[in-house]
C-alpha cells in the first residue's frame, strides 16, 4: 500500500504513513488493486478540464462575435461622423472581443494542459479560476470549483505525481 500524500510504500495494516504521518484513508473500493485509492484530484481533474474547455469555447464564440459586430456592423450604424461615439464604440466592442478571444485561447490551452497534466497548467488554471470568479454566475461557480480541486497542498503533491 502507498501513502496518498507522499507516495511512500507502507505495510498493508498501517493506519499512518511512517514518513509523513498522514492517516491512511481506508480500504480500497472493490475492483481496485490493494492500496490504490483515487484521490479527490484524480476524480475531479477530468471534469474540471472539460468544464474549462466548454468555458473557453464560449469565450471564443463571444469574442469572435464581438470582433465581427464591432468591426462590421457598428461603423455602419454610427455612420462616418467624427464625434466621440462614432470613433469610440466600434473600437471598444472590437477591443473587448479581442480580449475575450485571447482569454478563451489561453483558457483552452490551459484546459488541454490540465487534461494532459502539464506542470504549468495547474498554475495557469488557478489564475484563470481567480479571474473567472468575477463572471457571475457560471464563472463564479467554475472558479470556486477550480479552487476547491486544485488549491489544497495535497492536490499540488498529487498533481506533480504521474
Amino acid at each position: 500500500m502507498y501513502c496518498n500524500s507522499c507516495g511512500t510504500q507502507m505495510p498493508d495494516d498501517s493506519r499512518f504513513c511512517p514518513k509523513c504521518g498522514v492517516a491512511v484513508l481506508g480500504a480500497a473500493p472493490a475492483g481496485t488493486p490493494a492500496g490504490i485509492i483515487r484521490s479527490r484530484l484524480a476524480r475531479h481533474l477530468p471534469v474540471l478540464a472539460i468544464l474549462w474547455m466548454i468555458y473557453a469555447a464560449l469565450r471564443l464564440v463571444g469574442g469572435a462575435g464581438a470582433v465581427f459586430v464591432g468591426s462590421t456592423f457598428l461603423p455602419h450604424i454610427f455612420g462616418m461622423g467624427f464625434g466621440f461615439p462614432h470613433f469610440f464604440i466600434p473600437r471598444l466592442v472590437t477591443g473587448i472581443g479581442m480580449i475575450l478571444l485571447v482569454y478563451g485561447a489561453v483558457s483552452f490551452a490551459a484546459a488541454w494542459g490540465l487534461w494532459q497534466r502539464e506542470p504549468w497548467a495547474r498554475v495557469v488554471i488557478l489564475v484563470l479560476g481567480i479571474i473567472a470568479l468575477i463572471n457571475i454566475p457560471f464563472g463564479t461557480a467554475l472558479g470556486i470549483y477550480t479552487l476547491w480541486v486544485l488549491m489544497p497542498q495535497e492536490a499540488a503533491l498529487d498533481y506533480s505525481r504521474p
